[in-house]
């Protein structure tokens, strides 16, 4: 063939690079580490960038601030449990869970394994830790409705607030409260170390994800593309876990930006293990990896009401969307 004729073939084919799309994640300043793990696996080992994707990082106070940051268009993404979307509804936050955080119930409520508390029941005239007491905080939302289904009601137990990570183990080991009610992944570092717990799923909704992605109606519009691949990068992160906690130890760690040894790999690699049936690829062969089905949140919702946690009942499509699971599974699970 003719060098133009070649030329011209090539300038036809020849596309530029593509431009990464920029997305901004909002974190809790106290977030725990392993809370942020999707998110740091997915930069460490460079599925943002497969992806075309610049992810940036904006620190804020707590979950409240995360949602009104992302509701008021000064970020993009929330890590966020659905209950402080519920609480503040009529408040005008407005956010949906687009890709879940966890394979189960995320809150569950742990007392030491020697705890006369056996059944949830058994919390009767007891206190109950959780981090903080807001009416927007899950733990709260989570905590009153798994006992309703036990036939407690709100005032046969309380709540105390005890604070984060070592307060609130040592709150719980000295008996300051009889159980704490924390996502299951801040148990996991203390029963790793040689705690032992007994620990209580929600009675009702233990299959049931009620932690994820949240963004904005105007951000899942005006971004939607990228979503879909930031999704991708998260379901390829836990994928990542399961098949080689290793190699996702070491990209998390990577990704925190810190020097680290052998030892810290092993450790955050026994962390991610004990944690991978929790996460979204609890089941790899699952083709709707990180779904939250509406149908299962309309559940929850009516289950809040009943116990009194909510005022009124609304429909799960205002906090939830499955419309970018399909690109979030649009690769070979293997």
């Amino acid at each position: 063939m003719p060098f133009l004729a070649i030329l011209f073939a090539l300038l036809l084919t020849w596309q530029p690079a593509r431009a990464d799309d920029s997305l901004s994640v909002v974190l809790g300043a106290k977030t725990p580490a392993l809370m942020n793990a999707l998110n740091l696996i997915a930069q460490g080992a460079g599925f943002y960038r497969d992806e075309h994707l610049s992810v940036s990082k904006i620190l804020v106070d707590g979950a409240l601030e995360a949602a009104r940051t992302c509701s008021s268009g000064k970020g993009d993404i929330c890590p966020i449990g659905v209950e402080p979307l519920l609480a503040n509804y009529d408040d005008g936050i407005r956010l949906k869970l687009f890709l879940s955080r966890a394979s189960k119930f995320a809150y569950v409520i742990a007392v030491p394994e020697d705890s006369p508390v056996r059944t949830l029941a058994d919390f009767k005239g007891r206190k109950i830790g959780v981090h903080v007491i807001t009416a927007a905080a899950s733990g709260v939302f989570t905590t009153r409705s798994a006992p309703s289904v036990a036939g407690l009601k709100p005032t046969d137990y309380s709540f105390e607030a005890i604070g984060y990570e070592e307060e609130a183990a040592a709150a719980l080991a000295s008996g300051k409260v009889a159980g704490a009610a924390f996502p299951y992944y801040e148990f996991i570092p203390l029963m790793v170390s040689g705690h032992k717990f007994r620990i209580f799923y929600h009675p009702a909704f233990k299959d049931v994800p009620n932690v994820g992605y949240a963004a904005s109606p105007a951000v899942l519009a005006a971004k939607g593309d990228a979503i879909g691949r930031f999704s991708r990068a998260i379901v390829k992160a836990s994928l990542l876990i399961r098949y080689n906690p290793q190699a996702a130890a070491r990209a998390m760690l990577s990704a925190r930006g810190a020097a680290f040894t052998d030892a810290d790999v092993r450790r955050v690699a026994s962390d991610l293990t004990a944690w991978e049936d929790d996460l979204p690829a609890s089941d790899p062969a699952n083709p709707r990896i990180g779904e939250i089905r509406p149908a299962d949140m309309d559940r929850y919702i009516q289950l809040l009401t009943q116990a009194g946690v909510m005022k009124r009942a609304i429909p799960a499509s205002e906090f939830v969307t499955d419309r970018f699971i399909p690109a979030a599974n649009r690769f070979d699970h293997e």
